[in-house]
């Protein structure tokens, strides 16, 4: 599906990832974008420290608690990229390198604490071989009884195909309480360029929700790589 479609078919999906290799092949692209309906959660913008990537705080001095917003969501640890919207990501990153996987880094993690939505944590591993690219989602997810939770932990494991990608957030669609995301990550097509794949991001995300989206692209024989970022409350 386009990327147009996918994206306009709801007003909130929260935090999510998105990653795919363009139609000729050569690059991976992936991205991250924040919302948000608090005003707590749209104090934020997305900050480029080298390669990664970083949450900063538009006023400081309107912080509150920012244990469950404030974390890396892209990290480039040769020769992967983890992306993550949450804690996971440092999570994933120490236990890669202490020569564990992704599975088991995440085995020890669970949906976020905010009651009542008890969002998702949604992650991403990207590991680059040869001229080729393979990429590995996680959902962890609340699974709701009549009277208790309990934990449900989905993986998927993608090796490339070119012009296509796939696509995970965090929200159902815009309710109280938030209904977490189902199913499989989502089939997206990837267009052409790095400037395309952000701005038919950029455009379609909801103007009263969206807070930020970064997008990077990384080359399949020199793994350059180059970053897009849009705030929508710029300082």
């Amino acid at each position: 599906m386009l990327i147009a479609h996918v994206l306009g078919a709801q007003r909130y999906l929260g935090r999510g990832i998105l990653i795919g290799t363009a139609p000729k092949g050569i690059h991976l692209f992936l991205a991250y974008f924040l919302m948000g309906r608090s005003a707590q959660s749209q104090n934020r913008r997305l900050t480029q420290e080298g390669k990664n990537i970083q949450i900063a705080l538009i006023d400081p001095h309107n912080a509150g608690d920012t244990s469950l917003i404030f974390y890396p969501p892209i990290i480039h640890q040769h020769p992967y990229i983890i992306i993550s919207n949450g804690s996971q990501t440092q999570v994933i990153s120490k236990a890669l390198s202490a020569g564990q996987s992704f599975y088991q880094a995440l085995h020890t993690q669970s949906f976020e604490p905010d009651m009542p939505h008890f969002t998702p944590r949604i992650s991403a591993l990207i590991q680059p071989k040869d001229s080729h690219f393979s990429y590995q989602m996680s959902l962890i997810k609340a699974l709701k009884g009549a009277d208790t939770l309990a934990c449900g932990r989905f993986f998927y494991d993608y090796e490339s195909l070119p012009g296509r990608g796939h696509l995970l957030h965090t929200y159902a669609h815009d309710a109280t309480p938030l209904p977490s995301f189902c199913g499989e990550p989502k089939e997206i097509a990837i267009p052409p360029t790095l400037e395309e794949f952000g701005t038919q991001i950029w455009e379609h995300l909801d103007p009263a929700y969206k807070i930020a989206l970064c997008v990077q692209s990384l080359h399949a024989y020199t793994h350059e790589v180059q970053t897009l970022i849009f705030n929508a409350k710029d300082i």
